[in-house]
């Protein structure tokens, strides 16, 4: 937990730090949530849910790297996790309401000026 906090504070603090707009802890969250499901997806061979979520993230998201280096490193964080704890998939059908959600809370997210 701790961990989480020091990474998300760093990537703040990179995003202030070039010039970036704000960011808050409510996008940070929404984005290591999709990395999340994203892992989750790749280890499952859910290729349309990580597709998807990639769209959103393009589509949504600052052009930012910090940004997209958040998500490639939740995304690597959930799929050694759900290796090393021997998850198992979910449903195709569980996945994709999982991910609806959270691009739900994307577009939230970002939508506030």
């Amino acid at each position: 937990m701790i961990q989480k906090s020091i990474f998300a504070g760093f990537f703040a603090l990179l995003l202030w730090q070039t010039g970036a707009q704000a960011v808050t802890e409510d996008q940070l969250a929404v984005i290591r949530e999709l990395g999340s499901l994203n892992g989750i997806a790749l280890h499952c061979n859910g290729l349309a849910e990580t597709q998807r979520i990639k769209r959103a993230l393009v589509s949504v998201l600052p052009k930012r790297r910090q940004l997209g280096e958040l998500f490639d490193h939740q995304t690597n964080q959930s799929f050694m996790a759900f290796m090393k704890d021997n998850a198992s998939c979910p449903s195709p059908q569980t996945l994709a309401q999982d991910v609806d959600k959270s691009l739900r809370k994307l577009e939230s997210v970002y939508s506030t000026p």
